[in-house]
Protein backbone atom coordinates (compact mmCIF):
# COMPACT_ATOMS: atom_id res chain seq x y z
CA UNK A 1 0.00 0.00 0.00
CA UNK A 2 0.87 3.43 -0.65
CA UNK A 3 2.36 5.94 2.14
CA UNK A 4 3.51 3.33 4.35
CA UNK A 5 4.82 5.37 7.28
CA UNK A 6 1.04 7.08 7.51
CA UNK A 7 -1.04 3.44 7.16
CA UNK A 8 1.26 1.87 9.83
CA UNK A 9 0.16 4.64 12.05
CA UNK A 10 -3.66 4.79 11.01
CA UNK A 11 -3.35 1.29 12.26
CA UNK A 12 -1.49 2.11 15.81
CA UNK A 13 -3.76 4.96 16.00
CA UNK A 14 -6.95 2.57 16.18
CA UNK A 15 -5.36 0.56 18.48
CA UNK A 16 -5.10 4.02 20.84
CA UNK A 17 -8.34 5.48 20.05
CA UNK A 18 -10.97 2.98 19.03
CA UNK A 19 -13.78 1.27 21.08
CA UNK A 20 -16.18 3.33 23.03
CA UNK A 21 -19.16 2.13 25.16
CA UNK A 22 -22.51 2.94 26.08
CA UNK A 23 -21.89 4.53 29.59
CA UNK A 24 -23.16 7.95 29.36
CA UNK A 25 -22.26 7.88 24.84
CA UNK A 26 -24.65 6.42 22.85
CA UNK A 27 -22.94 7.49 19.24
CA UNK A 28 -19.80 9.96 19.04
CA UNK A 29 -17.78 11.56 16.05
CA UNK A 30 -14.63 13.29 16.33
CA UNK A 31 -11.72 15.32 14.18
CA UNK A 32 -8.45 13.34 15.02
CA UNK A 33 -4.76 14.62 14.22
CA UNK A 34 -2.17 12.01 14.95
CA UNK A 35 1.25 12.50 14.77
CA UNK A 36 3.90 10.03 14.63
CA UNK A 37 7.81 10.55 15.18
CA UNK A 38 10.52 8.21 14.66
CA UNK A 39 13.98 8.36 13.42
CA UNK A 40 13.96 11.82 12.58
CA UNK A 41 10.71 11.09 10.43
CA UNK A 42 7.15 12.10 10.70
CA UNK A 43 3.74 11.12 9.27
CA UNK A 44 0.91 12.86 10.03
CA UNK A 45 -2.81 11.54 9.94
CA UNK A 46 -6.27 13.15 10.09
CA UNK A 47 -9.22 11.58 9.85
CA UNK A 48 -12.61 11.19 11.11
CA UNK A 49 -13.96 8.95 13.33
CA UNK A 50 -17.62 7.83 14.13
CA UNK A 51 -18.81 4.95 16.62
CA UNK A 52 -22.15 3.46 17.76
CA UNK A 53 -22.46 1.82 20.90
CA UNK A 54 -25.29 -0.55 19.43
CA UNK A 55 -23.33 -2.25 16.88
CA UNK A 56 -19.58 -1.50 18.46
CA UNK A 57 -18.64 -0.14 15.30
CA UNK A 58 -16.29 2.08 14.71
CA UNK A 59 -15.48 3.85 11.47
CA UNK A 60 -12.52 5.89 10.43
CA UNK A 61 -12.52 8.05 7.79
CA UNK A 62 -9.07 9.29 6.82
CA UNK A 63 -8.42 12.02 4.51
CA UNK A 64 -4.69 12.84 4.81
CA UNK A 65 -2.57 11.56 3.53
CA UNK A 66 -4.03 8.50 2.89
CA UNK A 67 -7.43 7.93 1.66
CA UNK A 68 -8.79 5.17 3.20
CA UNK A 69 -11.99 3.70 5.06
CA UNK A 70 -10.85 1.53 8.39
CA UNK A 71 -13.96 -0.55 10.07
CA UNK A 72 -13.40 -2.30 13.62
CA UNK A 73 -15.93 -4.20 15.75
CA UNK A 74 -15.76 -5.87 18.82
CA UNK A 75 -14.60 -9.06 17.31
CA UNK A 76 -11.70 -7.52 16.43
CA UNK A 77 -12.44 -7.62 12.40
CA UNK A 78 -10.04 -5.18 10.81
CA UNK A 79 -11.71 -3.86 7.09
CA UNK A 80 -9.91 -1.29 5.19
CA UNK A 81 -11.68 0.25 2.08
CA UNK A 82 -9.51 2.23 -0.54
CA UNK A 83 -12.07 4.18 -2.98
CA UNK A 84 -9.46 5.20 -4.94
CA UNK A 85 -9.08 1.32 -6.46
CA UNK A 86 -11.97 0.00 -4.88
CA UNK A 87 -10.26 -2.38 -2.94
CA UNK A 88 -10.79 -4.24 0.38
CA UNK A 89 -8.27 -6.23 2.79
CA UNK A 90 -9.50 -7.84 5.93
CA UNK A 91 -8.57 -9.30 9.10
CA UNK A 92 -9.52 -10.58 12.04
CA UNK A 93 -7.21 -10.17 15.46
CA UNK A 94 -8.30 -9.74 18.99
CA UNK A 95 -5.92 -6.71 19.36
CA UNK A 96 -7.90 -4.83 17.02
CA UNK A 97 -11.34 -5.20 18.96
CA UNK A 98 -12.88 -1.73 19.40
CA UNK A 99 -12.89 -2.39 23.48
CA UNK A 100 -9.42 -3.77 23.65
CA UNK A 101 -7.69 -0.61 23.98
CA UNK A 102 -6.84 2.58 26.78
CA UNK A 103 -9.54 5.43 26.07
CA UNK A 104 -12.73 2.32 26.21
CA UNK A 105 -11.57 2.31 30.02
CA UNK A 106 -12.00 6.23 30.00
CA UNK A 107 -15.29 5.61 28.84
CA UNK A 108 -16.15 2.73 30.57
CA UNK A 109 -15.36 4.46 33.92
CA UNK A 110 -12.23 2.15 34.35
CA UNK A 111 -10.20 4.87 34.91
CA UNK A 112 -8.74 3.78 38.42
CA UNK A 113 -7.02 0.97 36.56
CA UNK A 114 -7.30 1.69 32.94
CA UNK A 115 -8.61 -2.43 32.93
CA UNK A 116 -5.37 -3.56 34.36
CA UNK A 117 -7.63 -5.76 36.66
CA UNK A 118 -9.70 -7.09 34.16
CA UNK A 119 -6.76 -8.42 32.69
CA UNK A 120 -5.61 -10.27 35.91
CA UNK A 121 -3.41 -7.65 37.22
CA UNK A 122 -3.07 -6.31 40.98
CA UNK A 123 -1.92 -3.69 43.11
CA UNK A 124 1.66 -4.62 44.86
CA UNK A 125 2.37 -0.81 46.29
CA UNK A 126 0.43 2.90 46.23
CA UNK A 127 1.85 5.53 47.30
CA UNK A 128 0.52 9.11 47.92
CA UNK A 129 3.33 11.94 47.22
CA UNK A 130 2.74 15.75 46.19
CA UNK A 131 -1.15 15.64 45.27
CA UNK A 132 -0.43 12.74 42.91
CA UNK A 133 -1.68 8.69 43.49
CA UNK A 134 0.82 6.23 42.17
CA UNK A 135 0.27 2.99 42.53
CA UNK A 136 2.11 -0.40 40.89
CA UNK A 137 0.50 -3.04 39.10
CA UNK A 138 2.22 -6.70 39.04
CA UNK A 139 1.02 -9.30 36.23
CA UNK A 140 -0.47 -12.55 36.47
CA UNK A 141 1.59 -15.84 35.60
CA UNK A 142 0.20 -15.33 31.78
CA UNK A 143 2.10 -11.76 31.40
CA UNK A 144 4.74 -12.13 33.48
CA UNK A 145 7.07 -12.95 30.53
CA UNK A 146 6.19 -9.41 29.31
CA UNK A 147 5.68 -7.02 31.89
CA UNK A 148 7.56 -7.01 35.68
CA UNK A 149 5.56 -4.41 36.40
CA UNK A 150 3.07 -1.07 35.19
CA UNK A 151 2.84 2.21 37.36
CA UNK A 152 -0.18 4.04 37.26
CA UNK A 153 -0.36 7.88 37.93
CA UNK A 154 -3.79 9.69 38.87
CA UNK A 155 -4.32 13.47 39.89
CA UNK A 156 -7.87 14.22 41.01
CA UNK A 157 -9.08 10.93 40.40
CA UNK A 158 -8.27 11.08 36.59
CA UNK A 159 -5.01 8.71 35.21
CA UNK A 160 -2.63 11.04 33.92
CA UNK A 161 0.69 8.95 33.72
CA UNK A 162 1.06 5.14 33.13
CA UNK A 163 4.47 3.31 32.63
CA UNK A 164 5.39 -0.29 30.73
CA UNK A 165 8.30 -2.02 32.00
CA UNK A 166 9.78 -5.47 30.45
CA UNK A 167 10.13 -9.07 32.42
CA UNK A 168 13.64 -7.33 32.65
CA UNK A 169 12.21 -4.38 34.95
CA UNK A 170 13.27 -1.83 31.82
CA UNK A 171 10.83 1.09 30.96
CA UNK A 172 9.38 0.06 27.24
CA UNK A 173 6.89 2.96 27.25
CA UNK A 174 5.28 5.63 28.72
CA UNK A 175 1.67 7.16 28.20
CA UNK A 176 0.75 11.04 28.80
CA UNK A 177 -3.38 11.90 29.51
CA UNK A 178 -3.84 15.16 29.04
CA UNK A 179 -6.57 18.32 27.85
CA UNK A 180 -9.22 16.54 29.91
CA UNK A 181 -12.90 17.67 28.91
CA UNK A 182 -16.47 16.04 30.01
CA UNK A 183 -18.81 14.40 27.29
CA UNK A 184 -22.47 13.25 28.23
CA UNK A 185 -20.96 12.28 31.42
CA UNK A 186 -17.86 11.23 29.92
CA UNK A 187 -14.53 13.03 30.58
CA UNK A 188 -12.05 12.12 27.56
CA UNK A 189 -8.22 12.66 27.30
CA UNK A 190 -8.37 15.03 24.16
CA UNK A 191 -4.66 14.79 23.92
CA UNK A 192 -2.64 11.34 24.25
CA UNK A 193 0.92 11.21 24.11
CA UNK A 194 2.83 8.53 23.74
CA UNK A 195 6.42 7.20 23.96
CA UNK A 196 7.96 3.98 22.51
CA UNK A 197 11.04 2.89 23.40
CA UNK A 198 13.25 0.07 20.88
CA UNK A 199 15.93 -2.57 21.98
CA UNK A 200 18.01 -0.56 19.77
CA UNK A 201 18.00 2.95 22.02
CA UNK A 202 15.59 4.64 19.48
CA UNK A 203 11.85 5.24 20.35
CA UNK A 204 8.70 6.12 18.62
CA UNK A 205 6.56 8.92 19.80
CA UNK A 206 2.99 8.95 19.04
CA UNK A 207 0.87 12.20 19.48
CA UNK A 208 -2.88 12.18 19.46
CA UNK A 209 -5.27 14.51 19.29
CA UNK A 210 -9.09 14.92 19.48
CA UNK A 211 -11.13 17.73 18.23
CA UNK A 212 -14.84 18.95 17.34
CA UNK A 213 -16.35 16.22 19.82
CA UNK A 214 -20.25 15.33 19.24
CA UNK A 215 -21.91 13.11 21.21
CA UNK A 216 -25.53 11.77 21.02
CA UNK A 217 -28.20 13.86 19.02
CA UNK A 218 -25.32 15.99 18.12
CA UNK A 219 -23.51 13.81 16.49
CA UNK A 220 -25.14 13.45 12.71
CA UNK A 221 -23.45 12.53 10.20
CA UNK A 222 -24.35 9.65 7.24
CA UNK A 223 -21.24 8.10 7.67
CA UNK A 224 -22.78 5.81 10.56
CA UNK A 225 -24.21 4.38 7.87
CA UNK A 226 -21.63 3.78 5.83
CA UNK A 227 -21.50 0.13 3.96
CA UNK A 228 -18.31 -1.23 1.64
CA UNK A 229 -19.75 -1.48 -1.97
CA UNK A 230 -20.69 -4.59 -3.53
CA UNK A 231 -18.86 -4.04 -6.39
CA UNK A 232 -15.60 -3.45 -4.10
CA UNK A 233 -12.65 -6.36 -5.19
CA UNK A 234 -11.07 -8.06 -1.96
CA UNK A 235 -7.27 -8.69 -1.40
CA UNK A 236 -5.15 -10.70 0.80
Amino acid sequence: MKNKLAYTLAILTVLVISGFSMFGVDRIMLRMESQSLQAGKTAVLHADLYYQALDGKLITRMDAPINKVMITNRQGELTIYDPEDQTVYRTRELEYSSENNLIFFFLTGKTQDLGLGDMGFTIDRTEFKDGLLITQWIPPRAHSHVFSHIELVHEDHLPIYAAYYDAAGKMIKRVFYSDFEIYSDVILPLTVTEFNYLPGGDSIVNRVRFSDVRTNRQAVSSWFEFEIPDDARYID
